[in-house]
């Protein structure tokens, strides 16, 4: 059964955390996709429109109240998980029953190492599942229509990703890729127990080592390049709500040249509508750029063998929520920025 107009019905589940409340405004502008569910354990009954801030300025509020996973019903398109790592393989079942296709922002899925899994998502393997999933990042992956479970990745990994995938795909580095990935505050959800006073005025180390985005970027290398990457992968705490910034240290291999890595990035990224390649003097990515857009800001540049490469996105949009509507508008035939190309980034 369709929504209003023809749209494909969607559902939210885990709708009261950041990823969940981008979700649900990003999809308020879709032309194709209607929001007619969303879950929330905690706000259960609490009319949608008055729970989300971002909502206040809306003329004419919806009569959508949030619901139990519980009552989820009928069927839906797209049912769209926010719900924190860990918990979607608990009900993945029931919840299967009611979608087309799972697009899932959480961990869960992003892994077939059984491994990595009992490392970092342990309830995964807990909960076997038949309906298969597919780990989808819409600028390199192809549509696997075959499974119910489409999982985006990580945003440190998908930001990490797009420093390092031009470089892998054309074989032009060799030894150990060094990434730090800097976060804003919104990275760490609404369950965070980092203080404010922590954070404000002040940058610091978060987790230098053991990121479970580390395997997920060089388990993605293989899995799209067939190809193995040492990769040392560490993150930091930024003093903002949001936008993440991953810097790539790679050497290349010997007689590889400057114009040859703009040539790479040229050819990976010109035909991506929302990766923007930054030529060498044109600038460089940042994060006031990207913030509140779907958009990825990219850049590299070398100095002998040594090459630094560059990618600045909105965590929430670009690294969850953005990312999430964009993998379905491919896998519903869509074009590509329905509904997310309304926002632009601000200057200065």
């Amino acid at each position: 059964m369709s929504g209003a107009a023809g749209k494909k019905r969607v559902a939210i589940l885990g709708g009261s955390g950041f990823t969940g409340a981008e979700l649900y405004r990003l999809l308020g502008n879709h032309p194709y996709l209607e929001v007619n569910y969303v879950s929330s354990e905690s706000k259960a009954g609490y009319p949608v429109d008055k729970y989300y801030i971002g909502s206040v300025h809306k003329k004419k509020a919806s009569s959508l109240k949030f619901g139990r996973i519980a009552e989820l019903d009928g069927h839906y398109d797209a049912i769209f998980s926010c719900l924190p790592t860990g918990e979607l393989p608990k009900i993945i079942n029931e919840v299967a029953e009611h979608a087309e296709y799972i697009f899932n922002v959480s961990g869960d899925y992003r892994i077939t190492d059984e491994a990595i899994l009992h490392q970092h998502y342990p309830e995964t393997l807990k909960h076997p599942f038949e309906g298969g999933w597919h780990y989808y990042i819409p600028e390199f992956s192809e549509v696997n229509r075959s499974v119910k479970v489409v999982n985006l990745p990580g945003c440190m990994a998908v930001a990490t990703l797009y420093t390092l995938y031009p470089l892998v795909a054309h074989d032009l580095i060799e030894g150990r890729a060094v990434t730090d990935a800097k976060t804003g505050s919104s990275g760490g959800g609404k369950s965070t127990t980092e203080h404010h006073a922590e954070r404000a005025n002040n940058f610091r180390a978060f987790k230098l080592h053991g990121h479970r985005h580390r395997p997920e970027v060089e388990n993605a290398l293989n899995v799209h390049l067939e190809r193995t990457v040492d990769l040392q992968f560490s993150v930091f705490s930024l003093d903002l709500p949001r936008g993440i910034l991953a810097s790539t240290y790679t050497t290349l291999k010997e007689g590889v040249t400057a114009v040859e890595v703009k040539k790479a990035f040229y050819s990976t990224y010109s035909s991506k509508p929302f990766l923007h390649y930054f030529n060498s003097g044109s600038g460089s990515p940042m994060i006031k750029t990207v913030v509140g857009t779907n958009y990825a800001e990219v850049g590299a540049y070398v100095e002998g063998r040594n090459c630094v490469s560059l990618a600045a996105i909105d965590n929430l949009i670009k690294g969850a929520a953005g990312q999430a509507i964009q993998a379905a508008n491919l896998y519903f035939d869509f074009p590509e920025e329905a509904g997310l190309r309304a926002a632009e980034g601000a200057w200065p």
